[in-house]
């Protein structure tokens, strides 16, 4: 991946999380669901999903002028927008 003209390797877990948000846009993805399709198992940890989520924040530079991002939907999970919602 790139990110301000800078090659980025993403971990396996990285890619998989971004693919799935990128495949389902604009859907609300709980925190259960999102463990089940990347790491395969039931048990979420919060502290170890918002490291990632981090990431992918900073690797897709959510700023003004981003037309992705990240939400959170507290409580619930995180939804992907590509186009600046």
């Amino acid at each position: 991946m790139h990110h301000k003209g800078i090659q980025h390797d993403l971990t396996s877990y990285e890619c998989e999380l971004l693919y799935l948000f990128m495949t389902n846009p604009d859907r609300i993805l709980t925190k259960r669901d999102i463990y089940r399709q990347v790491w395969k198992h039931d048990n979420y940890d919060d502290n170890n999903l918002s490291v990632f989520i981090r990431r992918l924040r900073h690797l897709l530079s959510e700023t003004a002028d981003s037309p992705y991002h990240l939400q959170t939907v507290r409580g619930v999970g995180y939804r992907f927008s590509g186009d600046g919602r």
